[in-house]
């Protein structure tokens, strides 16, 4: 009894290592099981024919489209407008109706300040990349240029457009 005991008390720190061993490979073992199908290349064939076939069901049950397609003009309306007595003062000045379109740009993910400008270069927001990189080193949020898409006005000067880019006030 004393020898088992002994043999136990020397050996106890292996057996709880190998439990732990064995352990984790089973954990490890589940969890790839499970991350990676054995069946794939079988699936992706059936996945292929599947397809054909819901697409030739789809097109066999579509209706035949015309491909003359009658639109009715459209028709501008014109209105008189009477003329309206104003003050010499009004009618010498001229009043200018502006309106601002606004582009639409997408910057990928880890594009750096230098790929941005570039972005807005082709866009035709800006004429030069080096006054973007300037004003975005000025401004300090060189760094903070984030990615995604932003509705860039096409009026904005160089420093809005880094603040919208980098989504600060």
């Amino acid at each position: 009894m004393e020898k088992i005991r002994d043999i136990l008390h020397d050996f106890s720190d292996v057996f709880i290592a190998i439990i732990i061993t064995v352990t984790m490979l089973v954990v490890v073992a589940w969890n790839l099981g499970d991350w990676f199908d054995d069946n794939n290349t079988a699936s992706a064939i059936d996945t292929a024919s599947t397809i054909e076939e819901s697409n030739k069901e789809i097109q066999s049950k579509l209706p035949e489209i015309d491909s003359e397609i009658d639109e009715a003009p459209e028709e501008t309306v014109v209105e008189e407008v009477p003329p309206v007595e104003e003050s010499q003062e009004e009618s010498s000045t001229p009043i200018e109706i502006t309106v601002v379109a606004s582009k639409q740009i997408t910057i990928p993910n880890g594009t750096p300040g230098v790929g941005v400008a570039r972005i807005l270069q082709e866009n035709g927001l800006i004429e030069n990349t080096q006054d973007f990189i300037r004003v975005a080193e000025e401004l300090d949020l060189s760094l903070k240029l984030k990615s995604g898409t932003f509705q860039i006005p096409t009026d904005a000067t160089i420093e809005t457009m880094v603040k919208i880019i980098a989504r600060s006030n």
